[in-house]
């Protein structure tokens, strides 16, 4: 079993590579299985289709974002924003990998939307964690859309923010939330 797990590993190892080089929308089952080392059989039985295994990419950089998170929840202030407060930190922290991958793989995502549930799931996961944080949920929601705004606009080559804008932006969202966690908010 561990063998399979690992078969996987090195396919979407693979398949991450290929997007970083080539992007999502060039990405090909036999190109995947060449950078990866592997038959197209030996992927294919792992991922049949180009689509789960896009599909899997995403469910792993959702993961990846959740270990990040929880490794940062471990060093940051604890108190009912801790999980909004690691989570900016994760979103905002910089990650070359993880920006063009996911802006990869949304651009392919556009065109099958069904794609996008794993994102979903968890944005909905986040949004049901800040309702039972205990924090007031509405500022707390504009604190996580203008984390979710500035992450996309980096991501999208958009933003017009110099590095230390981007950090007082980002302490600025902190601050709110202890704000909020000390009822001033």
């Amino acid at each position: 079993m561990a063998k399979k797990a690992n078969c996987k590993e090195v396919i979407l190892d693979g398949a991450e590579a290929v997007v970083m080089e080539m992007g999502a929308v060039h990405m090909s089952l036999d190109v995947v299985a060449r950078k990866a080392g592997v038959s197209k059989g030996g992927l294919m039985y792992h991922f049949p289709t180009k689509k789960s295994l896009l599909k899997a990419m995403i469910e792993r950089l959702v993961a990846q974002f959740y270990t990040d998170r929880a490794e940062i929840s471990d060093k940051v202030k604890q108190g009912p924003g801790q999980n909004l407060r690691a989570g900016i930190l994760t979103a905002l922290a910089p990650n070359e990998k993880r920006d063009r991958m996911g802006l990869s793989i949304l651009v392919v995502a556009a065109n099958d939307p069904e794609l996008l549930k794993c994102l979903k799931e968890a944005h909905r996961v986040h949004m049901k964690e800040m309702a039972d944080s205990g924090l007031d949920f509405e500022r707390a929601a504009v604190i996580s859309l203008a984390s979710d705004g500035l992450m996309l606009s980096e991501m999208l080559g958009l933003s017009p923010y110099t590095p230390a804008q981007k950090k007082r932006l980002k302490d600025t969202m902190i601050r709110m939330i202890e704000e909020l966690e000390a009822g001033k908010g």
